[in-house]
């Protein structure tokens, strides 16, 4: 497998931001009604440190050069390495140039680095011995924020990082890796001091076996923060057991299975544009004891099997008239629920029978929701390999809707749904009508369409207008209450910052 540009842009997107900007300056220039007075060098060493320690790692060494008051204080500085502010300007790519330069900067520089972003540098086996030195000063320097990503020409032989990363553990606070073979750690002492203060960790497009990650979690006391970007099938099957977990997000990746066995902080799961490893399989989403699960999405209809304790949560399909009423229902035992989830994203293909069943049976077993994102994949048709028509099996009866069943967080407790990627499909209308009509603490519902097409959101509007009416809501909370169509803005993407933001209570868009 080797990299390509849109993985690379992917990986690079979900990358932590360097802390300083290659656009600050700094200059000591006296102005004219200063008396000829340098106020600058007249503040005191943690001001001056301060001040250098928001420059690019190359400037903060020139301010040796300003006057004899600033000489050496970039040494006592906690400085930023970012190499991306070491690439030669205006000439062409030499990727060994900046390694070169990290090594000098490492080896001159006594420490600590706040933060090192090394994401510019290709890594081979001829590098290999310069990549461990690098690990050893960063962890011998107090690293407390680290990215290190490789960009190799081929990924079909990834260089395995050494043990030596381990011994960085223990200062760092945030890890991101990106395009490595993870270090085996078959043999290693297991223990809360390998990664004691380590609270944020990103593999980004790399191979991490299955035990090599439990081992990770099972080091780091302090994680709260998990995320596998870009991974194909390495791991497989993503198994998380921990006690200070509380987001872990599969970003474009491909997995057989996410379980979480045992996660007692656990607030957020995020799994997008994830996938089987093969076409044709699903993706087993177990959710064991996660007590504090907040944010669940995007369940997929089409390829997740959603498994809440040891129960395997079953879609029936009927064809009998008497039966088609509950068809799809699972039955809902306090053994198969998950309450303490309150925001819940969906991605269904309504045109597809089985797939409007399992909305409705993945509803029933999250019964306070309170805010639901759907999101219609009606068009998704390049990963699905059909041709987004409807098949005459796939057709729902006039009166099923009529016929649905009991749904307790549609009807106690949604108050807000948000509908993406709407096209005004018969199903689709069909359930929006549902919800209108049965949630009883309803205040709000936004319809976005695909593209911004000014035509289109009229078209949505008058052809969604008798949904506006108030008697076609159940809502008792009728002073409040909206219905909004709009489309979606040019380049108006869901962020991977966004939804690693444990400050943000509903990350989805809307």
């Amino acid at each position: 497998m080797t990299t390509s540009p849109w993985l690379d842009d992917i990986m690079h997107s979900c990358l932590p931001s360097s802390p300083v900007s290659a656009a600050a300056f700094l200059s000591a220039a006296i102005s004219d009604d200063s008396g000829g007075e340098d106020r600058l060098s007249a503040l005191s060493d943690d001001l001056l440190c301060n001040v250098v320690s928001r420059l690019p790692v190359k400037d903060a060494a020139r301010t040796d050069a300003l006057s004899q008051r600033w000489r050496g204080l970039w040494r006592g500085t906690h400085l930023v390495l970012d190499d991306s502010h070491l690439l030669p300007d205006g000439r062409p790519m030499d990727w060994s140039a900046p390694a070169a330069a990290v090594s000098r900067i490492l080896a001159s520089h006594p420490g600590p680095f706040r933060c090192v972003r090394l994401a510019n540098n290709l890594i081979d086996a001829s590098k290999e011995d310069a990549l461990a030195e690098w690990l050893r000063l960063l962890a011998d320097k107090g690293v407390e924020d680290l990215t290190l990503v490789n960009r190799p020409l081929s990924f079909d032989v990834p260089v395995q990082l050494p043990p030596s990363l381990l011994c960085c553990g223990a200062s760092l606070r945030r890890l991101y890796l990106g395009v490595w073979l993870f270090p085996f750690t078959t043999g290693l002492p297991r223990s809360p001091d390998v990664f004691p203060h380590l609270q944020e960790l990103g593999i980004c497009h790399g191979i991490t076996e299955e035990r090599d990650l439990e081992y990770v979690l099972a080091c780091s006391p302090k994680l709260e923060t998990l995320a596998l970007i870009s991974n194909y099938c390495y791991p497989d099957r993503v198994r998380i057991g921990s006690h200070s977990l509380r987001c872990l997000l599969l970003w474009h990746s491909l997995a057989d299975e996410v379980a979480v066995m045992a996660a007692a902080r656990l607030q957020r799961l995020i799994i997008y544009c994830t996938h089987p490893a093969e076409a044709g399989r699903n993706i087993n989403v177990k959710i064991g004891y996660a007590p504090e699960l907040a944010v669940l999405g995007y369940l997929d209809t089409a390829t997740h099997v959603l498994q809440i304790g040891n129960t395997i949560i079953k879609v029936a399909i009927f064809h009998s008239y008497h039966l088609f009423h509950n068809a799809g229902v699972t039955n809902v035992s306090p053994n198969t629920v998950v309450p303490s989830v309150k925001v819940l994203a969906l991605k269904v293909r309504f045109r597809v029978s089985k797939e409007v069943r399992t909305l409705l049976t993945f509803l029933r077993c999250f019964p306070e929701v309170e805010t639901l994102h759907v999101m219609a994949s009606d068009n998704d048709t390049d990963y699905y390999d059909d041709s987004g028509e409807v098949k005459a099996g796939d057709k729902i009866n006039s009166t099923f809707w009529q016929g649905v069943g009991p749904i307790k967080c549609v009807q106690s407790h949604v108050k807000k749904v948000v509908f993406d990627q709407f096209s005004g499909g018969t199903n689709q209308v069909g359930f929006l009508k549902l919800v209108l009509g049965r949630a009883v603490l309803l205040q709000k519902v936004i319809i976005v369409l695909a593209g911004p097409d000014p035509i289109m959101v009229s078209e949505v509007k008058r052809k969604l207008q008798p949904l506006a009416s108030k008697r076609m809501w159940a809502t008792k909370v009728l002073d409040t209450t909206s219905l909004e169509v709009r489309g979606r803005a040019s380049g108006h993407v869901w962020r991977y910052s966004r939804a690693s933001d444990l400050s943000i209570s509903d990350p989805f868009l809307s």
